[in-house]
């Protein structure tokens, strides 16, 4: 049976969290570290951004400053994304692994298997949404929770798990945020929503297109319940061990370097 890295890595910073996940990646790239799961959370909001998306100039920087917030650059894809009070994944690995498909969407289908299982776990009935592509009227929603793309993870219909993935020459690099509390308003005002019905009616979007993990069954969740129901369901689909082991001297050298350079700062 093989076996997996998990690093329960606690609460962090946005600089740091996004540092350690490229980081892994890179290791991953290099072949030098095995396929790894890490769970962590966030001592302070931030606000996240796909590598690609050109938000610069509609991101609301001095509320954000006002308001201790985060902006920070991830190394994945996708859209903008509110951490706060959620449980994070990544799991990185070299492409070369048996157990993912070598494309983007069937590493999405297989992790989504993983997330699902986990889920039930905690009585949870979700689905991996099976529809390709992304409706026309939401191409310009800056939000990752304004749509569910394929095989993202839903709860009647509403999304709970947002996912992003990279795929390198040798490796991919794939996370998520799992709300377990929605702040749809202070996203508002970080994206630049100021205008009260502009307001609203992105928040309202957002509240019909996703749901947090302790809007569901009248149960609140904690952080470790969560993440120890997801560690069961990928040991179950995958048929594997988890290790835990920290972050080897390479990766922490280069979390260093990478927050010291500030480059996913934004």
């Amino acid at each position: 049976m093989q076996a997996w890295r998990l690093i329960r890595d606690g609460f962090h910073d946005g600089l740091y969290n996004m540092a350690v996940d490229e980081a892994i990646a890179e290791a991953a790239e290099k072949g030098i570290s095995p396929p790894t799961l890490r769970f962590y959370g966030w001592k302070s909001p931030a606000l996240s951004i796909g590598y690609s998306q050109r938000l610069n100039n509609k991101i609301d920087t001095e509320y954000c400053r006002k308001n201790k917030i985060d902006i920070v650059l991830r190394p994945t894809g996708g859209r903008a994304v509110l951490h706060d009070k959620e449980v994070t994944y990544s799991i990185a690995s070299p492409k070369n692994n048996p157990h993912f498909p070598d494309n983007i969407s069937g590493t999405y289908r297989v992790i989504g298997e993983a997330l699902l299982k986990g889920l039930s776990f905690l009585g949870i009935d979700a689905n991996s949404n099976l529809a390709f592509g992304i409706p026309h009227s939401v191409f310009r929603n800056p939000s990752c929770f304004a749509t569910t793309t394929q095989y993202e993870i839903t709860v009647d219909g509403k999304k709970l798990i947002g996912s992003a993935q990279r795929r390198f020459k040798n490796s991919f690099l794939q996370h998520g945020s799992i709300p377990l509390e929605n702040h749809h308003e202070i996203l508002a005002y970080c994206l630049g929503f100021q205008e009260e019905y502009k307001s609203k009616k992105f928040v309202k979007l957002l509240k019909e297109k996703s749901i947090a993990l302790n809007e569901l069954n009248g149960k609140v969740f904690s952080f470790n319940e969560l993440a120890d129901a997801l560690v069961r369901g990928f040991e179950d689909v995958f048929k594997i061990q988890f290790k835990i082991c920290p972050l080897s001297e390479y990766e922490l050298e280069l979390t260093k370097e990478l927050c010291e350079s500030e480059i996913i700062s934004l």
